[in-house]
């Protein structure tokens, strides 16, 4: 009975720690806030629900006005799947291809552009990179909190 209860000690030990090596696909916690583009126009707003979907909007303001804007939703795991919905049309769904803590790449080859969307956290600011799958014709985006939500 001793080695018995030894064993499962030590398989649940064991257990604990493999998943704890492993990036949680459905916490995402560190993209959530107001993000503001380093150009002054950009901003990036996310949340999340208490059944784990993320909802995001981007803007882009001109004059005071929005030029540009963008509704987005990530669905949880297994793996997640980003959704956009450019000016509203959509969605474009973009599965999770690479996951870390800080990190998430989704990827849609089929899609014209982009195909493929990474978010990762540098320290306080939060950056996005979109390209081609060959990493080619790239849009880089900085963000820093909001100052002004």
């Amino acid at each position: 009975m001793i080695r018995l209860t030894l064993y499962l000690l030590a398989f649940s030990a064991c257990s604990i720690a493999s998943h704890a090596e492993e990036a949680d696909p459905n916490s995402l916690d560190w993209l959530t806030g107001c993000w503001q583009g380093d150009d002054g126009m950009t901003r990036e707003i996310w949340s999340v629900s208490e059944d784990g979907y993320y909802f995001g909007y981007s803007v882009v303001l001109k004059d005071g006005h929005a030029v540009f804007f963008e509704q987005m939703r990530i669905d949880p795991a297994p793996l997640p799947v980003f959704n956009a919905y450019p000016r509203g049309d959509g969605p474009s769904a973009f599965p999770a291809t690479a996951l870390s803590d800080t990190r998430i790449t989704f990827a849609n080859p089929e899609h014209d552009f982009p195909q493929k969307i990474e978010y990762w956290r540098d320290g306080d600011t939060l950056r996005a990179l979109i390209s081609k799958m060959d990493g080619s014709s790239p849009g880089a985006f900085r963000y820093t909190p909001c100052t002004n939500p």
